[in-house]
């Protein structure tokens, strides 16, 4: 089973990504899986999401600045991972 951490949206427009946070020796590691290369890195789950929100941003404006279309976020229960954490980060709207 997994924990689910969530930041709830002060947006209605806001986007909810899913993140999967996995434990490393030393660390935590997340990704999105609906923003191909977006990583991060941290000491803690907090600082894994305070990075991860950060990454997210940074991804989402340069995708806007090249054009691409933002993704939907998968819905959780659409995801199939064997994660033992998973948060659920709130990124306002870039439309």
């Amino acid at each position: 089973m997994f924990e689910l951490l969530s930041i709830k949206p002060t947006n209605p427009k806001s986007l909810n990504y899913i993140v999967i946070v996995e434990k490393a020796d030393n660390n935590y590691s997340a990704y999105v899986p609906d923003l191909l290369g977006c990583t991060t890195t941290g000491e803690s789950i907090s600082e894994v999401q305070q990075n991860i929100q950060e990454a997210i941003r940074g991804h989402l404006e340069i995708m806007h600045e090249y054009g691409e279309p933002i993704p939907e976020p998968t819905a959780l229960h659409e995801l199939s991972s064997p994660a033992s954490i998973i948060l659920e980060i709130t990124i306002p709207e870039f439309r």
